[in-house]
């Protein structure tokens, strides 16, 4: 059964849950994930396929998650109010992936490291992002509580989200101008504003989340050089040791 968002006699005729947007927001879960295993082939030092995993499952409930809340505020914000014209839902969902993709990554980013400084201040264990330990039990515990945490910080972007669009009613004729060229063509639009703009979008976003969300590591290169730093920070410190001595020796010898 089809659900139509606006009343058939709008222009727009943007629907966000008939059969044909559905199938166009299944085939942009897939291509932008898909971008995901192609970041994994091309990072440097490789993440374990198991490691790789989990931290992707993090982002396909998240991403599910927002795309959830998306639809749900875009038919909330398209509502008529009582005396008032309906809004285009097609119009709050892009303008919800456009502030997602943007200032959102930012609230994003803040609240996980927030949550870090506390986790780390106190000392809990398990909430490193991409440390997963080596038990299966532990690791369960662990990608639950960095699921929590990362959860956390999408609904919170998205309260804020919403917020900016209540103190900010003009964004709405913003999005209404970039979609002008599409009203009076639904399916021109639904591709746009669920395919193409959010495939665009929803990839920089999500290798920018995936660069935060993982374990950040060295190059075994790297961590090498440091190793023959510290040996040749120690043998000059015994140099110095072995100098200074030799320099107070003649001193004692002549007291005595």
């Amino acid at each position: 059964m089809d659900i139509q968002l606006l009343d058939s006699n709008d222009n727009s005729g943007c629907k966000l849950l008939d059969s044909f947007a559905i199938a166009v927001q299944l085939m942009l879960a897939c291509l932008a994930f898909s971008t995901l295993i192609i970041k994994r082939q091309r990072e440097i030092p490789q993440r374990p396929l198991l490691v790789w995993i989990l931290d992707v499952s993090k982002q396909i409930i998240g991403g599910a998650i927002v795309h959830s809340l998306n639809v749900i505020a875009s038919h909330l914000f398209g509502a008529s109010l009582e005396g008032e014209p309906e809004s285009n839902p097609c119009v709050w969902y892009f303008l919800n992936i456009l502030v997602d993709t943007t200032f959102g990554v930012l609230v994003i980013w803040a609240v996980l490291s927030l949550a870090k400084r506390i986790t780390e201040f106190y000392r809990l264990k398990g909430f490193e992002s991409g440390i997963y330990g080596d038990g299966y039990g532990d690791q369960i515990k662990s990608w639950s509580k960095q699921l929590g945490i990362y959860v956390l910080a999408l609904v919170t972007m998205k309260v804020v989200v919403l917020a900016l669009f209540g103190l900010c009613p003009w964004l709405e004729r913003l999005g209404e101008w970039v979609l002008e060229w599409t009203m009076g063509n639904y399916r021109i639009q639904v591709v746009f504003v669920m395919l193409i703009f959010p495939l665009v979008m929803n990839i920089i976003q999500f290798w920018i989340v995936d660069t935060i969300v993982k374990h950040k590591t060295r190059p075994l290169q790297l961590r090498d050089e440091e190793d023959n730093t510290l040996v040749s920070d120690g043998e000059y410190e015994d140099d110095i040791e072995q100098t200074t001595l030799l320099q107070i020796a003649p001193k004692n010898l002549a007291q005595t």
